[in-house]
């Protein structure tokens, strides 16, 4: 049996910027601008909101989808990634400047 240690996140400091439209973020762009979706009801499991309202990102992993209100993180070597606002209340704590 292979021995288990426990390890603990070392403490960084990352950027963040919160996402809620078009134009809030340079690495965010649009999904689609087409408004017909709201009349087809079409909306994602996310957020319950319809694909218009939604963001697009490239990310080191690939392609992510963003929901108004997601978080974007600038980590430590500069890659950009969504977080959703639960995880990142549950992750991360403002620092004094």
């Amino acid at each position: 049996m292979v021995n288990m240690a426990k390890y603990c996140k070392k403490p960084i400091v990352i950027e963040a910027e919160r996402w809620f439209k078009e134009g809030d973020h340079g690495a965010v762009g649009i999904i689609s601008t087409k408004k017909s979706d709201d009349i087809l009801g079409v909306t994602y499991t996310c957020c319950g909101r319809p694909p218009h309202q939604h963001g697009w990102m490239k990310t080191l992993e690939g392609g992510h989808r963003v929901c108004p209100g997601d978080w974007i993180i600038t980590g430590v070597q500069g890659e950009q990634y969504p977080c959703k606002p639960d995880i990142f209340d549950a992750t991360y704590e403002a620092v004094d400047n």
